[in-house]
C-alpha cells in the first residue's frame, strides 16, 4: 500500500470511455494529480471534478476518525504510473480496460454517518457497466478484412487469386454523394477513379441503371478445388450458410471483369407497380392475404372506366373509407406526384388525368388506403428507413439486411383534417427540406434506432427490437417475391444496394411501404455521417473488394465492423420460372446523370 503523496503523475493513454459508473459510498477525498494526459477520458476527468467540488462544499472536522474507503484506480491499455518516490510501482499493461476497487487512499469520515457506513460496507461493491466488451469479443466484433473477402468469396463459391500488381478503373457520379464513393474507392490504393466512362473501366457507378452497360459484362471461369471442412466452417460460422456443394471455382484477379452498382431487372421492386404485384403474388401462393403485409391497394391503369376503379370505389363506399393516398405508377421518387386524398371524389378527380410518360407509357396510378393511424414520434408521422444489399456473384443470389437504419420525421404534427400538407403525411427527405420547420426538432429530422428504441420504451411500453425483426422478416419477404425476376440475363456478378421505406400503425404492426433503388446517400446530420458511411464502407466490402482484390504486396485495408446480415442465399437458375405480371420497365432508362 502506497499512500495519497506518493501520486503526483499519472498519464493515461487510449480512447476508452466508461458508459456508467454507479458508486454505493459517497467519496469526499480524491488525492490531488497534479498532470492529467488523456484521450478518451473526459467522464475520468470530470468525475475527479466533481469529487473536488464536493469535498469543498463538505467542511471536515479535523478530529473526525479516519475510515478506508473504495477508490477506483483505473488501467487502460499503455497506462503508466509515475510516483516521485524512490520505489518504483510496476503495473501490468492490460488489453482492455479493467476497473479496480481499493482501499488504498484514506479519507475523512463524518460521524453522523458512521452507521450509514456500515450498512453500505456489507455490499462493498461497485455497480459497474463495462463500456468495452472482453479481448475475445473484440475480436470477433471486428473483421480482418482479407479474411472476410476470402469467405464472402466461398459463399460464392469463388476463390480469387492476387495478382503482384493490378490496377482497376472507376468511375462514379457525383450526385447522391458520389464524393463520398470516390474517397472510400480511392482510400483502396489498387484503384484509380476516371472522370468519364470508358470502355475498359472495372465499376460503373451511377444513380440511375444503365441498360446499355449490361451487354459488355463478362463471364470468368476457372479450375475446380473442393472445400475443405475448414472451410466450409469458415461460411457457416460467418453467416449461417451451410454450403451444400463441394467444388468452388478459382482464378487469377482480373481488370477485364466489370460491374454496375444496379440490378438488370431492379425494377421488380423499385417500380411502385411491380412491386405491388409482386408481393401480391408471393402471397397469395403461400396462402397469405397480401393486405396483411402491405396497405390495400387497387392499381388503376385506365381511369375511371378502369374495372379495378369500380371496385375502389365499390369498396371505399362500402367500408366508408375516405382517406386515400394516390401514387404514380411508375416513375416516381422522392415524394414525387404522391398526393393525400380525403374524399373518393378527389380520388376519382386525380386518377381522371390522361397523362403520358416521356418515354410514351400511359401513366397508371397506384391507390392505397392511407395509414390513418399511424404510430406518432412526437405528435409527428414518422416512417423507418432500412437498407438491404442483393448480390448476385457466380450465379449465386444473396440478400443482406443492413442492422442499423433511421427514423424519418415530419415537420408538422399529424392532423388528418388537413390532406394537402405535405410536410404532414410525407416524409421523404426532398419534402421536407423545404420547410420552414425543417431540423426544428430533430437534426435533419431524422432520429437513430436508439434513440426511438427509448422512445417507445418510455411512451408505449413497447420494444422496438421485436419490431426490427419483423422488418427484416419482411425484407426477406420481398427478396422471396422477386428474386427470380431480378438479373433475368443471369450475369456473373452485379449488385446494388436498396432502400426500403415501412411505417408502423398504432397497434406496433409494420407495414412495407416501397423499396427505393439509388437509396439517398447524403448526410445532413451528424447521425448520417456516421451511418451512410459506414453503410457504404460495408457495401464495398462485400460486394466489390472480394473480386477485386489488392495486389498480394499492397498492404491489407484496416480491419471493420461487418452491420451487414445474410438473410437469403440461393443459386440462380437459367429460367426466370413464372414470368412476372409487369415485364417491361416503363421508368425512363440510360438518363444522362454522368456528372
Amino acid at each position: 500500500m502506497y499512500n495519497n503523496n506518493e501520486l503526483e503523475k499519472l498519464v493515461i493513454k487510449g480512447s476508452t470511455r466508461f458508459q456508467e459508473v454507479n458508486f454505493n459510498q459517497p467519496r469526499l477525498f480524491q488525492p490531488k494529480l497534479n498532470i492529467i494526459k488523456l484521450k478518451g477520458f473526459q467522464q475520468i476527468v470530470d468525475l475527479i471534478k466533481q469529487q473536488e467540488s464536493f469535498s469543498k462544499h463538505n467542511q471536515i472536522p479535523q478530529n473526525n476518525t479516519q475510515k478506508n474507503l473504495p477508490s477506483i484506480l483505473v488501467y487502460p491499455p499503455k497506462a503508466e504510473l509515475i510516483t516521485t518516490s524512490k520505489k518504483e510501482i510496476s503495473i501490468r499493461k492490460y488489453s482492455e480496460t479493467r476497473v479496480y476497487g481499493r482501499k488504498s487512499f484514506t479519507e475523512t469520515a463524518e460521524p453522523h454517518s458512521l452507521e450509514r457506513r456500515r450498512i453500505d460496507t456489507k455490499r462493498n461493491k461497485f455497480a459497474i457497466k463495462k463500456a468495452l466488451p472482453n479481448k475475445q469479443e473484440e475480436q470477433n466484433m471486428f473483421e480482418n478484412p482479407n479474411d472476410f473477402a476470402t469467405i464472402v468469396s466461398y459463399s460464392n463459391l469463388l476463390m480469387i487469386i492476387p495478382q503482384e500488381k493490378i490496377v482497376y478503373k472507376a468511375f462514379i457520379t457525383k450526385g447522391n454523394n458520389g464524393q463520398l464513393v470516390r474517397q472510400l474507392i480511392k482510400s483502396r490504393s489498387w484503384w484509380i477513379l476516371i472522370d468519364s466512362p470508358q470502355n475498359d473501366m472495372n465499376l460503373y457507378w451511377t444513380q440511375l441503371r444503365k441498360q446499355g452497360f449490361y451487354k459488355d459484362l463478362i463471364t470468368i471461369t476457372g479450375n475446380q478445388s473442393t472445400f475443405t471442412k475448414a472451410q466450409k466452417k469458415q461460411v457457416y460460422d460467418k453467416f449461417k450458410l451451410k454450403l451444400e456443394e463441394e467444388k468452388y471455382s478459382n482464378f487469377v484477379s482480373s481488370n477485364i471483369l466489370r460491374v454496375h452498382n444496379h440490378l438488370e431487372g431492379n425494377f421488380q421492386i423499385s417500380n411502385k407497380k411491380a412491386l405491388y404485384y409482386n408481393m401480391k403474388s408471393y402471397y397469395e401462393s403461400i396462402g397469405q392475404d397480401p393486405f396483411k403485409f402491405i396497405p390495400l391497394t387497387f392499381h388503376i391503369q385506365d381511369g375511371i372506366k378502369d374495372p379495378v376503379y369500380q371496385q375502389f370505389e365499390e369498396y371505399a363506399r362500402r367500408n366508408n373509407i375516405n382517406v386515400w393516398i394516390i401514387k404514380p405508377g411508375e416513375q416516381s421518387n422522392r415524394g414525387n406526384g404522391i398526393e393525400v386524398a380525403n374524399s373518393i371524389s378527389q380520388v376519382k378527380r386525380l386518377v381522371s388525368y390522361r397523362e403520358i410518360h416521356s418515354n410514351g407509357v400511359k401513366k397508371t396510378f397506384i391507390v392505397q388506403q392511407y395509414i390513418n393511424k399511424p404510430l406518432l414520434y412526437n405528435k409527428r408521422k414518422f416512417d423507418i428507413r432500412c437498407f438491404m444489399l442483393i448480390t448476385c456473384i457466380n450465379h449465386q443470389f444473396k440478400a443482406y439486411w443492413y442492422q442499423e437504419g433511421y427514423i424519418r420525421t415530419s415537420c408538422k404534427e399529424f392532423n388528418l383534417d388537413d390532406t394537402d400538407c405535405k410536410y404532414t403525411h410525407l416524409t421523404n427527405d426532398a419534402v421536407q427540406k423545404y420547410s420552414k420547420n425543417y431540423g426544428k426538432y430533430e437534426t435533419g429530422n431524422k432520429v437513430s434506432f436508439n434513440d426511438f428504441t427509448k422512445y417507445v420504451q418510455e411512451i408505449y411500453n413497447l420494444n422496438f427490437n421485436n419490431t426490427i425483426e419483423q422488418l427484416k422478416s419482411l425484407c426477406t419477404d420481398i427478396v422471396k417475391a422477386s428474386y427470380q425476376h431480378l438479373d433475368p440475363n443471369r450475369h456473373f456478378y452485379t449488385f446494388e444496394l436498396f432502400g426500403l421505406d415501412f411505417m408502423i400503425d398504432s397497434d406496433f404492426k409494420p407495414w412495407l411501404i416501397e423499396v427505393n433503388t439509388n437509396p439517398c446517400l447524403e448526410t445532413c446530420c451528424p447521425l448520417l455521417t456516421r451511418l451512410i458511411n459506414h453503410l457504404v464502407e460495408n457495401t464495398i466490402r462485400i460486394a466489390i473488394d472480394p473480386m477485386y482484390p489488392p495486389p498480394s504486396k499492397k498492404k491489407p485495408l484496416p480491419e471493420f465492423k461487418n452491420n451487414f446480415e445474410l438473410i437469403f442465399s440461393t443459386p440462380l437458375k437459367e429460367q426466370c420460372g413464372k414470368l412476372p405480371e409487369i415485364q417491361q420497365d416503363d421508368d425512363d432508362l440510360d438518363v444522362d446523370d454522368d456528372n
